[in-house]
């Protein structure tokens, strides 16, 4: 036969074909004969084509599954098994399949997987290292998309606290979305990972992003995702958006007020379709999500300057939780201080009475934010295990210090005052005395001006003479 003529003739061709294969292929018939057998699996067996053509396959595998599977009708995939030859032994992996005609079994093929075991060892090796590389991805993703917070996060005692977790639960166990208001620094973050933490959805990812960090000609595509090549610059396999990441978990979008108003027409989509569309594409993707909103601003001003749609504002507020500020918790303040104490590695650093009842006095307007500060500041000038007034700024003293002045006109100084009012002193005099009454060089360690001082001094009657009479501070 010339080479040209190899494609007219079929049984030639796919013979051809089939010993051009790496892969061991046989067919044997419902009598176990061998009807076909390529090149390779010849080679297996270490035996000529043409004296296994003709006979049955067990003479050649003893073993042979060929009649459990003309048998039964059913496959077998990826059996590991040695072939013996006169040059040793061979393992392979093999799949077998019965083919059938009018519903009968005719026979069966068997096609070899690999074509010796350090093919399959190295397969099997590679497909270790790549499980083991989608486990630690996998574990990474999960981490990126949990709640860093939970409920045993929300410290305090007092009443106020206790009321607020008590609410926070109730609207957890709910699948309805959660607008949280409150000042900055009251722990808006804190709370809706908490409602996430006790919800069904806890398992799920929660993704959360702080509208106004993000420009607002990106926000849009960090939400929504884009397709590829939808704008200049973009990556060309597209990208996923936060609200695609949190599907079956719970969405928190911090400081909402800030979204354009372009955004919040697609997010009011979104939330009433509970499908989006990416930038750039006309597919719908189907999204299930918990929301979660936070702002400091006042939407009833927002909605009459028409920075924010009215409609939008009743869909993300069907339940609404306040963050109490720290001036209406004041009772917990000891317990934050040790908490915080504790978070930044110094248990055993401990706030003396004057100290404290400076800190459980002052209007805190940063909230729990400018307490945490506050400690930090302390931390890092303390020079023993103790905080004393003298480690406060002096701006936190004078404000609780005017508190006290301006209780009431005409009455009794209260003991808090009075308690201020001696520590200042105390702490006045101690510098002076290590300054060797330097004026100059004590009012820049009390952090106030020359002038400031002087009044002090003028308030308190303090003068050298003053600093030797008998029981002075």
């Amino acid at each position: 036969m010339r080479p040209s003529d190899i494609f007219e003739n079929e049984k030639e061709f796919f013979k051809l074909i089939l010993d051009t294969m790496t892969t061991g292929i046989f067919v044997a018939d419902e009598h176990l004969i061998v009807r076909f057998i390529n090149l390779a699996y010849a080679e297996y067996l270490g035996v000529p084509r043409e004296s296994i053509v003709g006979r049955p396959i067990t003479d050649f595998i003893p073993d042979s599954r060929t009649s459990q599977v003309t048998s039964s009708g059913m496959s077998e995939m990826g059996e590991v098994r040695t072939l013996k030859n006169s040059e040793g032994e061979r393992v392979i992996v093999v799949n077998r399949f019965p083919f059938k005609y009018e519903g009968k079994v005719l026979g069966m093929l068997s096609s070899t997987v690999f074509g010796s075991r350090e093919e399959y060892d190295a397969v099997a090796a590679r497909i270790a290292y790549l499980d083991k590389q989608i486990t630690r991805y996998a574990k990474r993703i999960k981490s990126a998309l949990a709640p860093r917070y939970s409920l045993q996060s929300i410290i305090g005692d007092g009443k106020v606290c206790r009321e607020f977790r008590n609410t926070l639960i109730d609207y957890a166990r709910t699948d309805l979305p959660v607008l949280l208001t409150g000042a900055t620094g009251t722990g808006k973050e804190l709370a809706a990972n908490a409602i996430h933490c006790e919800s069904s959805r806890r398992d799920g990812p929660f993704v959360g992003i702080n509208c106004a960090s993000v420009p607002k000609d990106l926000l849009e595509s960090e939400l929504f995702g884009y397709a590829s090549g939808a704008f200049s610059g973009a990556h060309k396999d597209g990208k996923i958006g936060l609200i695609e990441l949190a599907d079956n978990g719970t969405l928190f979008l911090d400081e909402i007020g800030d979204t354009p108003v372009a955004t919040q027409v697609k997010l009011l989509r979104v939330l009433e379709e509970k499908t989006l569309y990416r930038v750039g594409s006309t597919q719908p993707r189907n999204v299930n999500f918990r929301l979660i909103t936070a702002t400091n601003l006042d939407f009833n001003k927002l909605i009459a300057e028409g920075i924010f749609r009215e409609d939008l504002y009743y869909r993300i507020s069907v339940l609404v939780l306040r963050t109490p500020g720290l001036h209406e918790r004041k009772e917990d303040i000891p317990l934050l201080v040790r908490h915080i104490l504790e978070r930044m590695g110094k248990p055993a650093v401990r706030v003396d009475k004057s100290a404290m009842e400076i800190l459980t006095s002052y209007s805190w307007p940063g909230n729990v934010r400018e307490l945490r500060n506050i400690i930090a500041r302390a931390l890092g000038i303390c020079k023993n295990n103790c905080i004393g007034i003298n480690l406060l700024p002096q701006e936190l003293i004078n404000s609780c210090a005017a508190q006290g002045e301006t209780q009431g006109i005409g009455e009794k100084p209260s003991d808090l005052h009075s308690s201020l009012a001696e520590s200042e002193l105390r702490l006045i005099m101690r510098i002076l005395r290590e300054e060797r009454w330097n004026v100059s060089r004590s009012a820049g360690k009390l952090g106030i001006t020359r002038t400031s001082l002087y009044e002090k001094f003028k308030k308190y009657g303090i003068s050298r003479e003053y600093a030797f009479k008998e029981n002075v501070p």
